[in-house]
């Protein structure tokens, strides 16, 4: 009658003994958390696995929806003072971590096509010059090797604002350039000096430039929104910075689009006399806004690009996120995505859709506008740790925290852009595992086609399953490793980032491995043989990382597997799945709610990091949290 009596209890240990063999390693994204937008769980909330040495995001969903988990990955690439490992990011529509690899301060990662193959891009250098950076772009193929370095011409760094694989398969980028100028115009010295900013559109397997344009050949210093503090552009070490690129388009027509964010101005560029044919925006305004000045008052924008789809002889569309914010981001310049359409003819501009955040963000700097296929827009709100998906005509569907809400506008945790894109990863590395008493955990990182998990193990030749002496398996051990006759043991899903696959009580094998499987049952890949000691590992953690690429000749990747391990894996989650609901039917329903509900009730430890934390592999301290993500919690598009 005690039971029945505390049954949340009851229900909670049922739930806990249920979950403990589901396989889930990696922490669900929160909902919500009030904790975690106070930052109480840290400036940048991470989990660490046991099988990489890497760490994975901990998102805050504010708002959630089955629409946006529509099998693309989110790419970005966070940077900012708490953040202590920059690099290139992919995370999948659950919201947990795909790939993750450490470079220099990284900006504006994406997924481009390339001569038929898509490439993972980024820029990575050193980003301490002045508001642009110096350092080159990479291109990686789905094995995430790094086939492509391209560098800015004529000895010219390339700059962190802008990196786009155009339509004729060349390469877009900026750079900048201290030039002397006269500043006399704007209360400033005969011999001053000034960031110029140029673009350069280079062949990507040559590194040859093909064209480049300057900004200080076609705009007066006097068109710039940007004041000129007091001792700007006095040096060649101090430039005043008069444009500020920070993106460039081309069309079908060999023309381009540039943003400056200094001039609060598109400029659309003539691809052969590189002549200024129209401005959008800033003092010389080429249009006549027929929306009552929405269209044509944008400040500090970011990301303009052409839409294509929806050009005809004389009208087309433009899509650009504009920060609305100079300096300090505020509730009342909130940054918005922005869609517009004009009229070349006319020499009109009228709005055709704007997105604003439901919980307003106003953006400093940096931001990103896509628009996916099936017409949903991602805004990735740079300055500010969040993206936020909408549809089409405005409608917001999911908005994603990555950093505490209350440091949003602080620079702790950002990411220039935010995109979503197709990808397929197939790493040539090993699956990574780790060992620990009567469970496996194993992770691979970058692999995107991984669906089961089965786990192998392997006796001494001529021994079969049941007891073996200790000597025995001993010797085995420090055999060579050759013909090893592996058995199955278990199969399970893939879970998350990293996945936990228990270990049966009494397993008697020498050695053991786990075996990555597709979709197919197709084998990607294998871990190393590991030597299985139960006796000496109940209490200590045994990794082996399979970072090293997996250049061995005659391995299982290849193999196909007959449908029964993936089955296993499958049936697993289907029994798991009814056990569940089992347990909450015949249980207190009202009371399990309450226990995953009421903050005050839940005493469920989560492991989270701090920036300053994540200097040492063992600074990662256990924070107490009482936020959790449910399915239930889901939100379909219109509710």
């Amino acid at each position: 009658m005690t039971a029945l009596r505390s049954p949340s209890i009851t229900i909670y240990a049922l739930l806990l003994l249920v979950l403990s063999i589901s396989g889930t390693a990696d922490q669900e994204p929160r909902f919500r958390s009030q904790k975690y937008a106070k930052g109480f769980d840290g400036p940048y909330p991470l989990q660490r696995y046991r099988s990489a040495d890497v760490s994975g995001p901990i998102l805050n969903y504010w708002r959630r929806s089955v629409a946006c988990q529509d099998g693309l990955y989110t790419i970005l690439a966070p940077r900012g003072d708490s953040v202590r490992q920059s690099g290139p990011m992919i995370v999948d529509d659950q919201g947990h971590l795909v790939w993750f690899k450490r470079y220099k301060s990284t900006y504006n990662a994406n997924v481009y096509m390339y001569k038929g193959e898509r490439y993972l891009t980024f820029w990575a250098g050193d980003d301490s010059v002045r508001g642009h950076g110096e350092g080159s772009y990479y291109m990686l193929n789905s094995h995430y090797e790094e086939v492509y370095n391209i560098h800015g011409a004529n000895g010219m760094h390339g700059d962190l604002h802008e990196f786009q694989i155009t339509r004729d398969n060349t390469a877009l980028f900026a750079v900048y350039k201290s030039l002397p100028a006269d500043l006399r115009e704007i209360g400033g010295p005969k011999n001053g000096w000034i960031y110029d900013g140029l673009f350069q559109e280079v062949d990507i397997e040559t590194n040859e430039l093909l064209f480049q344009w300057r900004a200080s050949e076609h705009f007066n210093l006097q068109e710039s929104e940007r004041d000129r503090e007091e001792s700007d552009g006095d040096t060649e070490d101090n430039p005043w910075d008069f444009f500020h690129i920070n993106s460039i388009d081309k069309d079908w027509r060999g023309n381009y689009l540039v943003s400056s964010r200094y001039m609060s101005s598109l400029a659309y560029i003539d691809g052969r006399t590189g002549d200024v044919l129209w401005k959008l925006g800033g003092k010389q305004n080429s249009f006549l806004d027929m929306s009552d000045g929405v269209a044509t008052n944008i400040s500090w924008q970011h990301h303009a690009r052409f839409q294509i789809k929806h050009d005809t002889n004389t009208t087309r569309r433009l899509s650009l996120f504009d920060n609305s914010s100079r300096g300090e981001g505020a509730p009342e310049n909130t940054s918005r995505g922005l869609i517009v359409k004009i009229n070349e003819e006319t020499m009109t501009v009228t709005l055709v859709q704007e997105y604003w955040n439901q919980v307003p963000i106003s953006s400093q700097s940096q931001g990103s506008m896509q628009i996916l296929e099936n017409g949903n827009v991602v805004l990735g709100y740079g300055y500010s740790a969040a993206w936020t998906e909408f549809t089409a005509d405005g409608e917001t569907l999911c908005e994603v925290h990555f950093g505490p809400q209350t440091q949003f506008h602080r620079g702790q945790v950002l990411s220039y852009r935010v995109f979503k894109q197709k990808w397929v990863g197939l790493p040539l590395t090993k699956p990574s595992v780790a060992l620990s008493g009567s469970e496996a955990a194993v992770s691979w990182n970058g692999a995107t086609e991984v669906v089961t998990w089965v786990l192998q193990g392997a006796l001494p030749r001529g021994e079969e399953s049941g007891d073996d002496s200790v000597n025995a398996v001993r010797e085995f051990q420090n055999s060579e490793k050759i013909g090893l006759e592996f058995e199955f043991i278990s199969a399970i899903p893939k879970s998350g980032f990293e996945t936990i696959i228990p270990i049966p009580a009494g397993t008697v094998y020498a050695k053991l491995r786990i075996i990555a499987l597709d979709k197919k049952g197709i084998t990607l890949g294998v871990t190393e043989a590991l030597d299985w000691e139960p006796e000496e590992m109940n209490n200590e953690v045994a990794v082996y990382s399979g970072e090293e690429k997996d250049d061995e000749e005659g391995g299982d990747t290849g193999e196909v597997w007959s449908a029964s391990a993936i089955g296993i894996g499958l049936i697993t989650v289907a029994i798991l799945g009814f056990s569940v609901w089992l347990v909450c039917k015949i249980a207190y329903s009202r009371s399990l709610k309450n226990l995953f509900t009421r903050e005050k009730d839940e005493h469920t430890w989560q492991r989270v990091s701090t920036g300053e934390e994540l200097d040492e592999l063992d600074g990662f301290s256990d924070v107490e949290s009482r936020d959790h993500a449910s399915d239930s919690l889901l939100k379909q598009p219109g509710e």
